[in-house]
């Protein structure tokens, strides 16, 4: 209850009055069990704010409380979808975090790439935990440092002096330059929307954009996948060594 009445009183700040009032609402019909009204509450708030443009990373919290409703009511891909939701807004959201683990633990799918390295999985995380501006702004920081290391190379008198500032201007450019592809990494992921959630209980993925096309294996609902391609009403859908292609209405893109 702290936690819902702290919430309340962050975004009474940042929202108009009729979406503060829909809010707690919402937070109100999920604390008595009224898990269908909290769901509708939290979705028209978003629907609002995305109407408006208006959706700023504060709510983070309200994807947070509408995948907590959505599992209540044992609808695991809604609940993932929206916990990924809130982790794009705030990707160092440590509850939904905890959350999005523990309902990932409970669907059928969880396929573990055999091709896949630790450290590139470490790498991916890492790019994950922070936003696109966060890793913008780190690069264009850490490309301004190299070019002050360069210039105090060129203009330094003393030897030890330029031996340090080479050194800090070539790590720096290596580290804005991986932090300016982690940057533009994400902006694709975002702009392109390729991940996406299976949103059906079983899912056939086929060999070609049609029910006719042979089966190549199943996915349940919960799995996170990435779109490759499209065509028409079909995804080819790419997840660890697995490809394949399913209707695009039987998946949601995060």
């Amino acid at each position: 209850m702290k936690r819902i009445l702290s919430l309340i009183a962050i975004l009474a700040c940042l929202m108009p009055l009729r979406a503060q009032t829909a809010f707690a609402e919402a937070n109100e019909a999920y604390a008595q069990g009224n898990y269908v009204e909290a769901v509708t509450g939290y979705e028209q708030l978003i629907a609002d704010a995305q109407a408006r443009e208006a959706l700023t990373d504060d709510y983070a919290e309200v994807y947070y409380n509408l995948g907590n409703a959505y599992y209540k009511q044992g609808e695991l891909g809604q609940a993932i979808l929206a916990y990924e939701r809130a982790l794009r807004l705030q990707p160092r959201m440590r509850d939904a975090k905890q959350n999005l683990e523990f309902v990932s633990q409970r669907i059928t799918d969880r396929i573990d790439d055999t091709r896949s390295f630790f450290l590139q999985d470490w790498l991916i995380a890492l790019r994950n935990g922070w936003k696109e501006s966060t890793w913008t702004w780190l690069s264009i920081l850490l490309f301004s440092l190299m070019l002050a290391g360069l210039l105090l190379f060129l203009l330094g008198k003393e030897a030890a002096v330029r031996k340090a500032a080479f050194h800090v201007a070539w790590i720096s450019l290596l580290l804005s330059v991986y932090t300016g592809i982690n940057a533009g990494t994400l902006h694709s992921r975002d702009t392109n929307r390729e991940e996406a959630i299976i949103m059906q209980g079983v899912v056939s993925a086929k060999s070609s954009p049609d029910q006719s096309g042979t089966e190549l294996f199943l996915l349940h609902e919960g799995t996170k996948v990435r779109i490759t391609d499209q065509l028409g009403d079909w995804y080819q859908v790419h997840v660890a060594q697995y490809e394949g292609w399913v209707e695009a209405r039987t998946v949601e893109r995060i």
